[in-house]
């Protein structure tokens, strides 16, 4: 089954914690992060086409998948000063 209470721990093992919230992006679907993580109420997952200011700013802290920052560079330029066409 999905393990809500193994995310958590996993998550604040990591240093993540409720009082900032936590924004999961990843690069594609992963029904096992989805559903564990749907009922943490202090944790979004989206997926990295869904990624946006808003979710950003309204979470204390952002995990990402390595795929997920490859593909939100790609998608959002990589901060070198070249615009991402």
């Amino acid at each position: 089954g999905y393990a809500t209470k193994k995310m958590a721990a996993l998550l604040e093992g990591l240093g993540f914690s409720a009082d900032r919230g936590l924004l999961v992006v990843l690069d594609e679907p992963n029904e096992f992060v989805e559903r564990s993580a749907r009922n943490l109420p202090w944790v979004s997952v989206i997926r990295v086409e869904g990624l946006n200011v808003y979710d950003v700013l309204r979470h204390g802290s952002v995990l990402m998948t390595r795929a997920a920052v490859a593909a939100a560079e790609s998608r959002l330029g990589d901060g070198s000063g070249e615009d991402a066409k």
